[in-house]
């Protein structure tokens, strides 16, 4: 079974000061170990999106794509 969390958001603008709240999530794979009668999660992949959804691609650490507006932002 797959699961989703919040792992962390912040602020975000654009050059012309448009505000955005960006979250990044983190996929986890849960697994049954034989031996216990317990879930392990395995991290899956990290990706980012927009508080509306907004898919979100990471250009570096502090500079990010909005996908469906092309809009570039700036961590604050």
């Amino acid at each position: 079974m797959k699961t989703t969390k919040e792992i962390s958001r912040f602020l975000a603008k654009t050059d012309a000061g448009k505000k955005y709240i960006i979250v990044q999530y983190q996929e986890y794979n849960e697994i049954t170990t034989y031996t216990e009668s317990h879930f392990d999660e395995i991290p899956g992949r990290k990706y980012f999106k927009t508080s509306d959804g907004s898919d979100v691609e990471s250009i570096d650490a502090k500079k990010y794509k909005i996908v469906p507006t092309g809009e570039i932002v700036h961590k604050t």
